[in-house]
């Protein structure tokens, strides 16, 4: 499912301009920082009654936000990698509560449940994956959010990491290409650009519509994110791109994306959508 060399390296891929079944990977907002301490849910806590939106996404130590990218979910899947500060086995088990209601075919809505998967801890890192009925995974689209809460049942054992992929039908056309924090970033520590091919002398929007990325240890993030493309005048144009706002390019060669800085310890992912528009 998850492929650790795969995320920490640059890599781009393309869908066709009608809507494709994609697999992203997402970077959870998690209510608590690593390590994770959380116990397993109790379940009578959560109101099924509650029909306010985002309260599923507050209820829950976790969320993905899939509201840019996603027009439906087929199948969500778990990582979570754990730390045992004893000696011997990992005791105890790890899992994951996952947070819906079902939505009817004429657009009326259940109450609030939750689904859970759980195991030993034979292998430091639980994994696993939930395919609920269309109804119920139709509350992931109503919210734009997947919420759940990842958990273990020995206090001697920590969350050190959670990934999460969500397979669906994608409401992004054109392409999606990704820049990596740790490979991508030119400076002091060197880095390398991603090249992304286009044609010339069409009109394309860049929107960036991920951006998970971590400036270092202290925090922070990548606001901004660089393009650079030759103009039919033979000029090279560099241009910043921020979060929430297209920015229309007419390039006549490939486009460079990059970031800039300084620190070697910079993590996480920014994705850009780029796709030509009917301007020309």
């Amino acid at each position: 499912m998850f492929n650790k060399t795969i995320l920490a390296s640059a890599f781009l891929f393309s869908l066709s301009a009608n809507a494709t079944v994609i697999t992203n990977d997402f970077s959870p907002t998690l209510k608590s920082q690593y390590p994770l301490q959380i116990s397993k849910p109790d379940r009578s806590a959560l109101d099924s009654k509650n029909y306010a939106q985002g309260y599923l996404a507050s209820y829950a130590q976790a969320h993905v936000d899939i509201s840019q990218q996603l027009l439906s979910v087929n199948e969500v899947c778990f990582e979570l990698d754990t730390q045992y500060s004893g000696s011997g086995s990992t005791p105890g088990s790890a899992g994951v509560d996952l947070y819906s209601y079902f939505v009817y075919a004429g657009g009326s809505r259940g109450n609030n449940s939750s689904s859970g998967r759980g195991s030993s801890l034979a292998n430091p890192t639980f994994s696993s994956c939930f395919n609920l009925a269309e109804g119920f995974t139709k509350s992931f689209i109503s919210e734009g959010k997947i919420a759940f809460t990842p958990y273990t049942t020995n206090t001697d054992v920590v969350i050190t990491d959670v990934r999460v992929s969500v397979t669906g039908l994608s409401k992004i056309s054109g392409d999606i290409v990704t820049i990596d924090a740790a490979q991508n970033v030119l400076g002091g520590e060197g880095g390398e650009t991603v090249t992304h091919s286009v044609e010339s002398g069409f009109t394309y929007s860049l929107s960036v519509i991920d951006n998970d990325t971590t400036l270092n240890s202290s925090g922070g993030t990548y606001s901004t994110l660089g393009v650079s493309y030759l103009e039919d005048n033979g000029n090279r144009v560099l241009k910043a791109l921020t979060y929430g706002f297209p920015t229309y390019v007419k390039p006549a060669s490939d486009l460079l994306f990059f970031l800039i800085g300084n620190d070697a310890s910079s993590q996480g992912q920014l994705s850009v959508n780029v796709k030509k528009v009917n301007f020309d």
